[in-house]
């Protein structure tokens, strides 16, 4: 079914070029076009005026639908979460606001591996409900797609239960789901001493079951100090190459131990984190396309200092931003917070951050050419804002400022305003 949209006051298309992405400067050209009209099947078919519309579709047979002179933009496009996983780490959360470092606690037991215990001993259809539920809130706040890895299993059983859990999500919500294999999250206490063991049991047995299965587009490890090193990194996304899974890397989180730098060697899709990122390596990363993808909330959460976003983007990097929706370091599923952080504590504009956000996000997927921007052929994934205005989200910050949600041109999600008094 065709519907025009029409009396858009912004239509922020985020508009790129044949290469599909807008590093550098070109973030802040977000191809808007004012009193805008668009018309959407399951992809956009045309964009232009509203006033061009009326004369192009004057007689046309299609439904109508009018937008209120509210702004509207590409979906979110959420390129990192850890969204399946069962338990709680609130007792954590508490700590660290006392002073108790990350590190502290995962010395201890606790961190990561207090989430691997938890999601073991859950069944499938709890990690699917509290999953689902993760997903829809996202949705509400205007993510239409998302990718989400595994990585709190650490065992063959428990990595492809989550794995299948994704698969059932993407199956069964709105949103646009990518899976991400993470078995090298950390190595698991059973292994604490034959971390080769687990290595191996990676690479030889649950690479080739999670190929064969299909239960995954990419495989990401986590490369810094306390998990992988730079040396396993790299078998360990060999391994999965050879496999057809893409690489990608946590990358430079705590220290600089040279991840940014493999991600580029090995042609990975995004290196995330790179709080720790080299200065040196600042300019290799925009030389090639790994998409650096950067996870403020993680900062904020851990008190640590912000990702080099400003060095990034002058450097002519492909940045992206996402969530990192987690149980541990952000436990947060709000694209909109997410934009607020980038904005106010990491130098960007409101228009460098939607650009990462959206279209940026979709190149850490390697999907920019399908989602991630409004552009004549590709899916019809975008938001209806309750503002006029883009800037809405950053500037009237720590409410939902989304009013719909379409995706695949349907609308999915309608945020109704409280009733008055």
């Amino acid at each position: 079914m065709s519907v025009l949209l029409t009396n858009i006051s912004e239509l922020v298309t985020v508009r790129a070029p044949i290469a599909g992405r807008n590093p550098g400067e070109r973030m802040r050209q977000l191809g808007i076009v004012r009193d805008a009209a668009m018309l959407v099947e399951e992809h956009i078919v045309w964009i232009g005026t509203r006033s061009q519309a009326e004369r192009t579709f004057a007689h046309a047979p299609i439904e109508r639908y009018d937008c209120g002179g509210r702004a509207v933009l590409p979906g979110f496009v959420d390129s990192h979460t850890h969204m399946v996983f069962a338990g709680s780490r609130a007792d954590e959360y508490a700590e660290r606001i006392r002073g108790v470092s990350y590190q502290e606690i995962a010395a201890r037991g606790g961190g990561i591996m207090a989430t691997v215990r938890a999601t073991r001993s859950a069944s499938e259809d709890e990690l699917y409900e509290r999953a689902r539920s993760l997903v829809f809130s996202a949705l509400r706040h205007g993510t239409t797609t998302l990718e989400i890895k595994s990585g709190y299993g650490l065992s063959v059983e428990s990595e492809l239960r989550i794995l299948r859990v994704i698969r059932r999500l993407a199956e069964t919500v709105p949103v646009r789901i990518v899976a991400t294999f993470l078995g090298a999250h950390a190595i698991p206490p059973e292994y604490a001493e034959r971390r080769n063991d687990y290595i191996e049991l990676l690479c030889s047995e649950l690479i080739p079951q999670v190929a064969r299965e299909g239960l995954a587009t990419f495989c990401d490890v986590f490369a810094d100090v306390g998990y992988f090193t730079t040396d396993e990194a790299e078998r360990i996304l060999t391994a999965g190459a050879d496999w057809g899974l893409i690489p990608k890397l946590h990358a430079d989180e705590f220290a600089d131990v040279g991840a940014a730098r493999l991600a580029i060697a090995v042609g990975a899709a995004s290196a995330d984190h790179l709080l720790n990122i080299s200065p040196e390596t600042i300019p290799e990363l925009a030389r090639w396309r790994t998409v650096a993808t950067l996870l403020p909330g993680t900062a904020y959460t851990l008190r640590l200092p912000m990702p080099p976003a400003r060095a990034l983007i002058d450097a002519g990097a492909t940045v992206a931003l996402a969530t990192d929706c987690n149980p541990g370091s952000c436990y947060c599923e709000n694209m909109q917070t997410v934009l607020s952080l980038a904005v106010q504590l990491c130098g960007m504009t409101i228009e460098e951050a939607l650009t990462a956000a959206t279209l940026h996000g979709a190149a850490a997927l390697l999907r920019e050419h399908e989602i991630g921007s409004l552009q004549i052929g590709k899916y019809a994934d975008f938001i209806v804002l309750d503002s006029p205005s883009y800037a809405d989200l950053a500037y009237h910050f720590g409410t939902n400022r989304v009013a719909e949600v379409w995706i695949g041109g349907r609308r999915v999600v309608t945020n109704s305003a409280a009733d008055s008094f």
